[in-house]
């Protein structure tokens, strides 16, 4: 039983990008929202990087995330730091449901990508199964926590919700000058914002 918080948007959703698991290159973070620009409604999942720009990058960069079937935007926050949206509005059920935390409700089909991304071995891989597939460790759970079957039954879920402050990126945009002066303009034509 994992009992710290950890961002549910990275373990529910950022394997149905198709990226592999032990890629070089991983976000430092994930969200489920923008402050001041887009929110969790918007159904977008971002991915932010810190990473230089080395040849290697560029290659990962173009092949997993700019020509993913989910991109939606890229902005680049500052010198080494990336930030690139994902429109999971092709999974919408499912992406209401990790903002829910009901995560055994999200569909079969992405309960296996997700499974799949994690493996089958580990600690890891192993708290993914119990979270998707609570129903086969509810007597497990309720042992470990000295409570009743039904009291957990009634909760259902082995998952705590998203933190939404959390889940949240809050960065300020930068100023016009400094946008002009970096070039830090997005020519994406999803993009609903100078940035």
């Amino acid at each position: 039983m994992y009992k710290q918080y950890f961002q549910k948007s990275k373990v529910f959703l950022y394997p149905l990008l198709g990226i592999k698991k032990g890629v070089d290159f991983v976000p430092a973070e994930t969200f489920l929202s923008w402050g001041g620009n887009y929110d969790v409604k918007d159904k977008l999942f971002f991915c932010l990087y810190d990473q230089k720009e080395t040849p290697e990058w560029h290659k990962f960069e173009n092949l997993y995330l700019l020509q993913n079937i989910l991109f939606y935007d890229y902005v680049q926050l500052e010198k080494g730091l990336h930030l690139y949206v994902f429109d999971m509005s092709e999974y919408t059920s499912d992406y209401n449901n990790v903002c829910k935390g009901t995560y055994s409700s999200i569909a079969a089909e992405t309960k296996d990508i997700i499974i799949n991304f994690f493996g089958e071995k580990g600690r890891l891989a192993q708290y993914m199964e119990e979270y998707l597939y609570p129903e086969f460790y509810h007597g497990d759970y309720a042992e470990d926590l000295g409570v009743t079957l039904d009291s957990l039954l009634s909760v259902w879920e082995l998952c705590d919700k998203p933190n939404f402050e959390k889940e949240e990126l809050v960065y300020k945009k930068p100023d016009e000058k400094h946008v002009f002066k970096n070039k830090l303009i997005s020519l994406y034509n999803k993009s609903k914002h100078i940035l």
